[in-house]
């Protein structure tokens, strides 16, 4: 670990980047955005317990959805989703066909069976029914069936004892050590006005490969030799060291956030949509990047991709 940088045993974190970053994040004008999107979201006038439920659901699964091999992508209507946004907009279409289908009492009782006839051709199919089911059992045995009453137990608190992050951990689908769904759900439940977190501004990024790759590349964080040849070798990292590194990505981009003055949410979205359609793996395209004046890769013409990981929930 280098002296005076705040750092654990993957890597550490750089301040003077981060600095260089947040003046140039702070120059864009970034905002949150609403959800409304009605190719992924549900219309405004819902039910709003409906509204949560939906929110809750699709957040608990959604995480990697494209493996080695496997490429979850279909056509709708004449355009092809990928990823994060096909899963979406299928949650749109069942929402439509059927909406009692995000009840609690419904979810509770998913089979695998009913997921794959969902989703199709989805790689994990089974674990996600899992985490489904988890969600709408607990909701019905320690929040007597409402989400709303879920949000309302909070007091409006999103960080502390009996906050949002705190209630959600008795989720299974929501217990990744770096929070990345809880702290998705928490921008989205804020974005839509479900909810309005009295302590927002101690929000953080939903860390996931894609702000990742956008730390390492930047140089926000550096890596220790040998978890650096890790990532350029394509070895995948244990949990414990997953953990540590996108804990050192998450207050990287805190540190942005704050020396930025943007709300963590608004953050998370700007490069949740830079990293999915500007710095992606292999392949950036450097040219439409506000942020290449500060980037590292970008100085030396060495793009590194994110770690590797085993396949998992957690995001």
């Amino acid at each position: 670990m280098k002296v005076g940088y705040a750092g654990n045993e993957v890597g550490w974190m750089v301040y003077d980047k981060v600095f260089e970053v947040a003046k140039v994040i702070g120059s864009l004008g970034i905002s949150q955005d609403n959800y409304t999107d009605l190719d992924y979201y549900p219309p405004v006038d819902v039910d709003l317990e409906l509204q949560v439920m939906y929110f809750m659901a699709m957040v608990s699964i959604d995480h990697r959805l494209n493996v080695p091999g496997h490429q979850f992508k279909s056509m709708i209507n004449g355009k092809v989703y990928v990823g994060s946004d096909l899963l979406w907009r299928f949650g749109v279409e069942k929402l439509r066909s059927d909406a009692s289908f995000f009840t609690p009492r419904s979810l509770a009782g998913l089979k695998p069976s009913d997921v794959k006839d969902w989703l199709g051709d989805v790689w994990d199919y089974g674990v996600r029914a899992f985490l489904l089911s988890d969600l709408g059992r607990k909701v019905l045995s320690f929040f007597n069936g409402s989400a709303l009453s879920l949000l309302k137990s909070t007091g409006g608190r999103l960080l502390g004892s009996g906050g949002f992050t705190d209630m959600m951990r008795v989720f299974t689908a929501y217990t990744d050590p770096v929070e990345k769904k809880t702290f998705l759900l928490a921008k989205f439940l804020h974005g839509r006005g479900l909810i309005r977190f009295i302590d927002v501004d101690d929000a953080q990024v939903a860390v996931d490969n894609h702000l990742t790759r956008l730390a390492l590349r930047l140089g926000l964080v550096e890596l220790e030799q040998r978890y650096h040849d890790m990532v350029t070798g394509g070895v995948p990292f244990t949990p414990s060291e997953d953990v540590n590194l996108r804990g050192l990505v998450r207050d990287a981009w805190k540190l942005v956030s704050v020396n930025a003055g943007v709300n963590p949410f608004a953050l998370d979205d700007y490069l949740w949509r830079l990293g999915r359609s500007v710095c992606i793996q292999d392949t950036p395209k450097c040219s439409a990047c506000p942020l290449r004046g500060v980037c590292n890769a970008y100085e030396k013409g060495v793009f590194i991709n994110e770690h590797q990981f085993y396949p998992t929930y957690w995001y």
